[in-house]
């Protein structure tokens, strides 16, 4: 037995928003120190020796090959793919670049 689904039901399901991350993405680079955590409600990013920039997260924008965000001061750009940080012998998912206030930073993230 066949069950029909009303037009609309289906047409409310497909442009229902997706829901946020449930949990915090995180990232960091070496040589200068830095990390990066994007979370429902901000994007921070802590250079060593210095203050916290933190921006209200804007929406995921979907690359076609990874994520992007964009924040008047903080822009990320995350990369899939495997990333050594050059230091540890740790492996991540993501290369991850960030440009804060005009100057970039590279590193890994995703774990």
């Amino acid at each position: 037995m066949r069950t029909l689904i009303p037009l609309s039901v289906i047409l409310a399901v497909a442009c229902a928003p997706l829901p946020g991350p449930s949990t915090p993405y995180r990232a960091a680079g070496t040589e200068p120190f830095w990390s990066l955590t994007v979370d429902a409600r901000d994007v921070t990013f802590m250079l060593a020796g210095s203050e916290a920039v933190r921006q209200p997260a804007p929406k995921v924008i979907h690359g076609f090959a990874g994520e992007i965000y964009q924040t008047q001061r903080i822009n990320v750009n995350i990369v899939h793919g495997p990333c050594s940080d050059g230091m540890s012998e740790r492996a991540f998912p993501d290369k991850v670049q960030v440009t804060v206030d005009e100057h970039r930073f590279n590193g890994c993230g995703g774990l």
